[in-house]
């Protein structure tokens, strides 16, 4: 039975449920475990974030370093009896309607969050169910692997085993290629439930096994890294390839990529769109030094060899940490330089800036220059 068969079984199984009314009201997880009896198991308290500062190239400085954050909070796994996943997202909702934003991108910034648990019908599946979901997790690579995967590694550190759930819920863009990933670090397929729930939708297991988000978002701990790097094949040999990461037809592009090239290629760097191989975990694993622009394209840096050296290209509208924090928890070598975007946007415009920028072509020589001392 092929893959889509399975889910579409799995979906034939659902029975009409209840309708949420509530509002939106949150609890953390210690505090839902404490009020309703359930287990909270912790896998790591919080702690400072001490890393070393990122290297800037250009005038417009210290607004990275500033979005770095200060302590990583404590992350576990919360089992919640009659717990739901609601809408694409795979918001994890408790008893008394709470919703559990720990579990989310949000976990910090919940007034942010854009959903409401009012005419929501909850579909019933019976057994115990995994939720590897996360924002954005569906249609972004970035997030799956970042935000959605090392929430395995929470789940098996926390004393749990696959053999614990009759269902893993982990939705992605790419189901055929999320397998194989999963299958990678012993996920078992047959249980996996990989489309993502429409936005309206929701459904509600016996028992929720619900790991909490890695980290804060746009910023990894350590662990991230190393459980990453754990269970997908490596080359063997000297690393020895320098890549750029080309935005290919994405957004963000660099608009004066065209006259960045010469450089590249005078510094010996190959050409390179992750979106054309099947397994660019394998090729950064091989890289010594990465440049490209933000954005998902770099999400591999997780599999490069310590020390290797990132220059990140950021947006001047759209300067977030994902990269830098992601580079210094795999021990890397990390620095960054800031375009103009074609245009600005508002400091409080929520989501990706969809504009294209330019590099500055001196100080991009600057930072291969750092590139090529190290």
């Amino acid at each position: 039975m092929s893959l889509a068969q399975r889910l579409m079984t799995r979906v034939s199984r659902w029975t009409s449920g209840k309708v949420l009314h509530s509002p939106l009201k949150t609890l953390t997880s210690q505090e839902y475990a404490e009020r309703y009896g359930e287990r909270w198991c912790e896998v790591y308290e919080d702690a400072p974030n001490r890393r070393p500062p990122p290297t800037s190239f250009g005038t417009t400085t210290g607004e990275l370093e500033l979005k770095l954050c200060k302590v990583f909070p404590p992350a576990g796994v919360l089992v919640i009896e009659a717990g739901s996943l609601i809408g694409p997202e795979g918001w994890v909702v408790g008893k008394g309607g709470y919703w559990l934003p720990e579990h989310s991108w949000f976990r910090h910034s919940h007034r942010e969050a854009r959903f409401s648990l009012s005419k929501r019908e909850l579909h019933r599946f019976v057994g115990t169910c995994l939720t590897l979901a996360s924002n954005w997790s569906f249609e972004n690579y970035g997030h799956w692997l970042l935000d959605s995967l090392p929430r395995i590694h929470l789940f098996t550190q926390a004393g749990f085993s696959f053999a614990d759930v009759d269902y893993i819920y982990c939705p992605a863009k790419n189901a055929t290629k999320a397998a194989a990933v999963l299958q990678r670090y012993g996920v078992p397929l047959d249980k996996c439930i990989l489309a993502p729930l429409p936005v309206g939708g929701g459904i509600q297991f016996d028992t929720l096994i619900a790991p909490t988000f890695p980290g804060i978002r746009r910023n990894y701990p350590d662990w991230v890294a190393s459980f990453l790097r754990q269970a997908l094949p490596r080359t063997t040999g000297t690393p020895h390839r320098r890549l750029y990461i080309t935005s290919g037809s994405g957004t963000r592009k660099v608009r004066n990529e065209d006259a960045l090239i010469p450089r590249l290629n005078e510094y010996g760097f190959e050409i390179y769109d992750p979106s054309q191989h099947p397994d660019p975990w394998l090729d950064f694993s091989q890289a010594t030094a990465v440049v490209g622009p933000h954005g998902a394209g770099l999400t591999d840096l997780a599999f490069c060899p310590a020390k290797a050296s990132v220059l990140e290209l950021l947006p001047s509208d759209h300067v977030h940490p994902y990269y830098c924090s992601l580079s210094q928890a795999a021990a890397l070598r990390y620095g960054y330089m800031i375009g103009q975007s074609e245009r600005q946007r508002s400091k409080r415009a929520f989501g990706p800036s969809p504009y294209d920028f330019a590099v500055n072509e001196q100080q991009f020589v600057r930072g291969l220059q750092w590139i090529g001392s190290a």
